[in-house]
């Protein structure tokens, strides 16, 4: 700024076209910016699709699983019904609530384990196109590097 002159102005006289034209920046590509962004709704696409045929196929599960359990409950009461001695009924009503604690432990596992492989299909998919993003950037930096530097010299 050495070189330029109040001229009795409030600022100094100074070609900002000058700065700009000496100023080299980096070519940009527009094209891989828009390919970028199609990967990226892409991916998401398919996270959105994975997450909800996980949560279909969960929620389908558990009307099964909640219709398994009406008509074991109906069996129930018709057997203990049809029991003549209270100890009968006693032994058929431990039994049945063994078995349907056993049966609903069951169900608690594997449902826990199809939300979980839901939640990770889709964690995956975004993960995948995170990783292939940042190896995008660093492909699109190192492209656009080394023209900058070349055009400073």
């Amino acid at each position: 700024m050495a070189a330029s002159k109040m001229n009795g102005a409030m600022f100094p006289d100074f070609d900002f076209t000058k700065v700009w034209a000496e100023m080299k920046m980096p070519e940009f590509n527009v094209d891989a910016l828009i390919a970028a962004q199609q990967k990226n709704i892409e991916a998401m696409n398919m996270a959105n699709k994975a997450a909800v045929d996980g949560w279909q196929a969960f929620a389908k599960k558990q009307a099964e699983l909640w219709q398994t359990a009406v008509e074991d409950a109906g069996m129930f009461a018709q057997d203990v019904s049809s029991a003549k001695e209270p100890s009968d009924k006693v032994a058929k009503q431990a039994a049945f609530a063994k078995t349907a604690f056993e049966t609903g432990l069951a169900n608690a596992r594997e449902s826990q384990e199809m939300a979980s492989k839901a939640a990770n299909k889709t964690v995956e998919i975004v993960s995948k196109r995170f990783a292939e993003g940042l190896d995008e950037m660093v492909t699109f930096v190192e492209k656009a590097a080394p023209k900058a530097t070349v055009a400073a010299k």
